[in-house]
């Protein structure tokens, strides 16, 4: 309605000087009134769009007619007219938007509104097939992988300026002069990241910028300074790239990814992008980075206190580009030079000149897209046609020097040798990538170990089998019961005698141990498990104190052939009531034996080793009596003291 109302007025004006002194509404101070704003209705200004409806009104095109009712009130002026029609207005757009939702559910019409989002996966389908066309290719291919990158309007890519591109740690940075939501270009000064990718080169914006470098010979017209990426008019590389996609969407089969032709257009590459960023994975960058990136206002305070960073914009660039998010690989550093000497450092920069024009062209940014161009130049050998324009360039076509300068290239992780040496380290990774790559190591060195451990692991049961069969045969452990302390001592005994400290293990080669050795019998001493002389028949645990039934314990004597009489089992003794008696002196004696602390048990101890767990542990069974007497405990015989622990446990 705006632009009808200032056409005419436009046309009459004969006199240049009064151009710039025209304001809207205004002509030399008088003031301009193309409508009787007394006499305006709602039914007036809406009448145009209620007759849209025989076309098909949309949302959106409810949303400009407002917006452009808003500007011309403004523009005379009449805002408090236009605050007193607000209410009925946003009463009348509300049921206008419910009919076309109603319209759409009876007639099956597409419920999203404008162009369809791209999949990641249709993108990269059709970034190959703009790659492979002979002539366009590198334009079309350049332009597609930017488009989606940067997240941005078609027209912003058109005025790409090689000025504006630069280098960064491991990536190229993009700067935007101007957008259309930037018209003051107050966020100039925020670059955009751009990342390589080395697992597919279709969708490697610094493979396609490189290809593009490469094929554009005249890249600037004689005496213009400005230094475009692409040639001719913003409007028409515009133009250019959206025929050449609707012409490609007419050959491809969009049947498979459940799209057609006409749902799709340059500006379902901003959509794809934002929200391959937002929703293509659970560890997507954060929402305020992505809508920076897009250059979309944010909610409330949000755009106040959520601003621009580079890291969270790297981290953003390291996803849209294509890197999966889910693995180690969002952390690989996209292909460089590094030469190691001088004379391989000059023959770099020979094949750079020799290829790309470095009079326009920054020598950072055209060394990082030469190595991702080289770095993949076997994936594009094999399905860009022979006639395409890269093959035309003499360094692409010379195999050996294109395969020396891969020989160049590093393209790895931060951390590795070669590059901690020249000081390369990853942007924008988020910590859960570091996380999968050590896991990533460690699963690498334990497949390396598993052979080996399988093999040491597979005679562990026989051994322990073997040993526990002959000693529960005699009846005996270490001449010990069978009881769950005994099985965990000998079992531990046993694997620590046979088979040595587990990394030892690890590390031992099954070569290593002669034949013979392996085949040798195994005796019971073998395992740990000691034989011992029979006790004689008229055995019997006598009457003694506590520190004397510990010595005996831990020590044994003459009676028992010097065997410590911890070892010695009931079963051993033939008459009822001494082997009921030794039951009674070995319940004592355990529990003495459980307080003394596992660090200080030994099994093997000296006298003085032994006498000192004794010191360690008396205490706790010294028991009092409730009368007046003081007891000697020194002088208790091991029964007087069995019998006052129950009565304690008893009365607790």
């Amino acid at each position: 309605m705006k632009a009808k109302l200032e056409g005419p007025r436009k046309c009459h004006m004969t006199d240049a000087s009064l151009v710039g002194t025209l304001l809207p509404g205004f002509c030399e101070g008088e003031a301009i009134e193309p409508l009787k704003w007394e006499k305006v209705t709602l039914e007036i200004i809406l009448a145009p769009m209620a007759n849209n409806w025989e076309v098909g009104a949309t949302e959106s095109m409810l949303a400009a007619y407002r917006a452009a009712l808003n500007l011309l009130f403004k523009d005379f002026n009449k805002i408090a007219e236009w605050r007193a029609l607000g209410p009925n207005m946003s009463t009348i757009m509300t049921g206008w938007k419910k009919r076309i939702a109603r319209n759409k559910k009876e007639t099956g019409k597409n419920i999203e509104k404008g162009v369809t989002a791209l999949p990641f996966k249709l993108y990269a389908h059709l970034s190959k097939h703009l790659a492979m066309k002979d002539k366009t290719g590198p334009f079309s291919w350049c332009y597609s992988t930017l488009l989606w990158n940067l997240m941005c309007r078609s027209d912003s890519i058109s005025y790409v300026n090689l000025n504006h591109i630069k280098v960064k740690d491991d990536h190229l940075i993009i700067y935007f002069a101007q957008s259309k939501t930037d018209q003051e270009g107050r966020l100039a000064k925020h670059p955009k990241a751009i990342f390589g990718n080395p697992l597919n080169p279709w969708v490697c914006p610094l493979t396609a910028l490189g290809a593009y470098l490469v094929c554009i010979t005249t890249r600037t017209e004689v005496g213009n300074s400005t230094c475009p990426l692409f040639q001719g008019s913003q409007s028409e590389t515009a133009t250019r790239f959206r025929k050449l996609l609707q012409s490609l969407l007419c050959t491809v089969e969009l049947e498979d990814f459940g799209l057609s032709s006409e749902c799709i257009g340059t500006h379902s590459y901003r959509k794809g992008a934002a929200t391959y960023c937002s929703s293509g994975g659970t560890a997507c960058p954060s929402s305020s980075a992505i809508s920076v990136r897009a250059g979309w206002s944010q909610p409330g305070v949000e755009d106040t206190y959520r601003r621009y960073d580079g890291a969270g914009d790297e981290h953003v660039g390291r996803v849209v580009t294509g890197l999966p998010m889910h693995s180690e690989e969002l952390a690989l550093i996209a292909p460089t030079f590094i030469p190691s000497t001088d004379e391989e450092e000059k023959f770099i920069q020979e094949c750079l000149h020799k290829c790309m024009d470095s009079s326009q062209i920054n020598v950072g940014v055209a060394r990082r897209c030469l190595a991702s161009l080289v770095y993949h130049l076997d994936i594009l050998r094999e399905d860009l046609p022979a006639n395409h324009k890269l093959w035309a360039d003499s360094l692409m076509k010379d195999r050996v020097l294109c395969t020396r300068l891969k020989s160049l290239i590093f393209c790895g992780y931060e951390g590795e040798d070669l590059a901690t040496k020249n000081d390369l380290r990853a942007t924008g990774v988020p910590p859960h990538c570091s996380m999968l790559r050590q896991l990533k190591q460690v699963e690498r060195e334990v497949g390396k170990l598993a052979p080996n451990l399988e093999n040491h692991m597979s005679m562990l049961p026989q051994i322990i089998q073997s040993a526990l069969d002959e000693a529960v045969e005699e009846g005996k452990i270490e001449g010990a019961p069978i009881t769950t302390a005994n099985l965990e001592r000998t079992i531990t005994r046993v694997i620590g005698t046979e088979l040595g400290d587990l990394h030892q293990i690890l590390g031992r080669r099954q070569e290593l141990v002669p034949p013979q050795q392996q085949a040798q019998e195994r005796s019971l001493s073998d395992y740990g498990l000691l034989p011992f002389r029979k006790l004689l028949e008229k055995f019997e645990v006598p009457s003694m104190t506590l520190r004397q039934a510990w010595q005996h314990w831990s020590r044994g004597d003459t009676t028992s052939f010097g065997r410590p009489w911890r070892l010695i089992q009931p079963s051993e003794i033939g008459e009822r009531k001494a082997r009921e008696r030794l039951k009674r002196y070995r319940k004592l004696m355990l529990a003495f034996q459980e307080k003394v602390p596992r660090d200080a048990w030994k099994e093997d101890g000296t006298f003085e080793e032994y006498e000192a767990m004794f010191e360690a542990v008396k205490g706790q069974f010294q028991f009092n009596s409730n009368t007046a007497l003081k007891r000697r405990h020194g002088e208790l015989s091991w029964e007087t003291i069995l019998s006052l622990k129950y009565k304690k446990q008893r009365s607790s």
